[in-house]
């Protein structure tokens, strides 16, 4: 399984081995770029009224296996009502960039 991160990406203490062909991992990181599809998750789960991480984490190793994490910064906790806005905001950019379906995890960005 490749897992990748927008966030930070970590050097590996096992050796990778490359192939010409690139990997579905490379293939999705390059249409994040040419999409802005980062961006506008972020300036939509603003516009609805929210107050999301300026970063979102990715976990990606095919097209049926994506994981998308957005974290917020206000409440005490994350309602069914905010999750299930939050993951249709996502769906229907993911649908608009033809990105394939994503599982939506949203946290709470805990506050020191």
């Amino acid at each position: 399984m490749i897992s990748w991160l927008i966030v930070e990406k970590q050097p590996s203490p096992i050796a990778v081995s490359f192939s010409p062909t690139p990997t579905y991992a490379e293939e999705f990181s390059e249409k994040l770029q040419e999409t802005n599809f980062t961006q506008k998750i972020i300036q939509a789960v603003r516009k609805a009224g929210y107050s999301p991480d300026s970063t979102v984490g990715y976990l990606v190793d095919s097209p049926n296996h994506q994981i998308i994490t957005i974290q917020l910064h206000d409440g005490n906790e994350i309602e069914k009502s905010t999750e299930s806005e939050i993951q249709t905001i996502i769906h229907e950019l993911a649908k608009e960039e033809n990105m394939g379906a994503f599982i939506v995890n949203v946290q709470l960005l805990e506050t020191k």
